[in-house]
């Protein structure tokens, strides 16, 4: 009899996953604050007095926007102090490592090379050092400086700080890399030989044995004689659908790279290198991303199934007429559609997008009662009275702050006057100091000009505008729901319990 299988080891887990999604905008964050001279404007703890972000901004000529996604982050990790009315100090061990001048200039030097990182693939191929900016870079060396010798630090606090700051970067780019080259999905068939790995890949010798000795370093592969194969862990974590879905992710990532590099113009001048409001960019990214979109379904629907739960615990679905505005995959009006399959939904957004959405919709049976509505989100007239429920998935974060209020008032219109708005969203705490995955987030948000994330108190007001003056907000896992409605009208105040459900 076999044996069975262990459970997937949660650290590799996690950490593939935090390199897949946030590693890059961790790297982005502290190469940007130091670029900008944050970390030297900043007062430190217990010395000086605390400042705004509004005076922070104006001390390193930034704009306040700019200033507080990166101060908002650095709070949540415990870098910059934020007292209770919102004064920011840097913390102390901080300022320690910082004001030790061979480590600032290391800081400096590594920053030098996230561009020249991004043709690691050429790098591999060639063996050779890359030409970047009219230098030549020796991509292969740096990798091995950075993950495979030893630098002394001045304490414990510097060298995760420097871990985070040139090695986050580093190791999702080169996960990038051998994903785009092959490799993995290689050794997800089982061990192989190096010879096989370098024609497959189109990699040099030198090259080759970079990757995989910075791969070993990292727990995802091991080499007996010239037999590569994942490790015990990397494989039960990189089985099946999971590598699939783990390469779209990088594959996402990948995208803001570039945007990510120049973080500090956008920060400065809100001059954005990936501009999500320029309406040919949008529909190229989003096209590009429509099956990453897509393969977050399933996790999704079971969110938005019992999101649908929750709402029917006090009021009625059946025959309601449901707006899905951005449905993006579908996945929250497909929710509605098949708790009470008498709903009439309407899937809103642009025509690219619909295509796959109309997809998924039909996939799980449920277009007898579907329309889809192209638009733009930004201006569209929703109508008068029109719907029971109208949802906001994951929809506010790409407005611009002052786009909500006109956002809300046509949706507020678009409601009958007993209907319920029901936002999911990442919701961040009142203090704007965490979830940390939500201001990760957020930070890509402000890069791509799309829109800032905010409490509920903030987000309670701009509804109460348009009155919608009821509200609550309960947690989702990953992200909340936010339910608002006029005066009188019966929210709950507590989720369903999960069921489960196939997709």
């Amino acid at each position: 009899m076999m044996a069975p299988r262990s459970a997937t080891p949660p650290a590799l887990a996690k950490s593939l996953h935090f390199w897949a999604r946030n590693a890059s905008n961790e790297s982005a964050l502290l190469r940007t604050s130091l670029s900008v001279g944050l970390f030297d404007a900043l007062p430190v703890e217990g010395e000086g007095t605390p400042v705004t972000v509004r005076q922070l901004a104006e001390q390193v000529g930034a704009t306040v926007r700019g200033v507080r996604s990166l101060v908002e982050l650095l709070v949540c990790l415990g870098l910059v102090h934020m007292d209770d009315a919102r004064g920011l100090t840097l913390a102390r061990p901080v300022a320690a490592f910082l004001r030790d001048a061979p480590f600032k200039e290391r800081l400096h030097d590594v920053a030098r090379w996230w561009g020249p990182v991004g043709l690691l693939e050429d790098a591999v191929r060639s063996g050779e050092a890359v030409e970047h900016g009219g230098q030549r870079w020796d991509v292969l060396d740096h990798y091995r400086r950075l993950f495979l010798e030893t630098t002394p630090a001045p304490s414990p606090e510097a060298e995760d700080f420097f871990d985070r700051f040139a090695r986050s970067s580093a190791r999702t780019w080169l996960l990038v890399a051998v994903g785009r080259m092959g490799l993995l999905d290689q050794l997800a068939t089982g061990p192989q030989e190096e010879a096989t790995l370098r024609a497959a890949m189109g990699a040099s010798e030198r090259g080759l044995r970079t990757v995989l000795d910075v791969l070993a370093h990292l727990g995802l592969t091991r080499t007996e004689g010239t037999t590569v194969r994942f490790t015990d862990e990397a494989r039960q974590v990189l089985e099946g659908k999971a590598l699939q879905y783990l390469l779209r992710s990088f594959s996402v990532s990948a995208q803001y790279w570039e945007a990510l590099e120049r973080l500090d113009e956008t920060v400065r001048h809100e001059r954005f290198i990936l501009d999500l409001k320029d309406p040919e960019v949008s529909r190229r990214f989003y096209a590009d991303n429509s099956n990453q979109i897509t393969a977050v379904f399933a996790s999704h629907f079971q969110l938005s199934r019992r999101a649908a739960s929750t709402i029917a615990q006090v009021r009625p679905l059946t025959g309601a007429s449901v707006l899905d505005i951005g449905t993006g995959s579908g996945v929250w009006g497909v929710a509605f559609a098949r708790t009470e399959p008498t709903a009439h939904v309407t899937y809103f957004d642009q025509e690219a997008v619909l295509a796959q959405a109309k997809r998924n919709v039909e996939q799980l049976q449920a277009l007898s009662r579907a329309r889809f509505w192209a638009g733009n989100l930004f201006t569209q007239d929703f109508g008068s009275a029109a719907y029971d429920f109208i949802i906001l998935p994951q929809v506010l974060n790409v407005l611009r702050p002052e786009s909500l209020p006109d956002m809300f008032r046509r949706v507020a219109r678009a409601l009958k006057p007993d209907g319920i708005l029901v936002i999911a969203e990442y919701v961040l705490d009142e203090r704007r100091d965490g979830p940390l995955d939500h201001l990760y987030f957020g930070l890509r948000r402000f890069l791509t000009n799309e829109g800032d994330l905010l409490s509920h108190s903030e987000y309670r007001e701009l509804l109460a505008d348009v009155g919608l003056t009821a509200s609550v907000c309960l947690p989702l896992p990953t992200q909340e729901l936010l339910l608002a409605a006029r005066s009188g009208v019966t929210l709950p105040t507590r989720l369903a319990p999960t069921t489960r459900t196939g997709v």
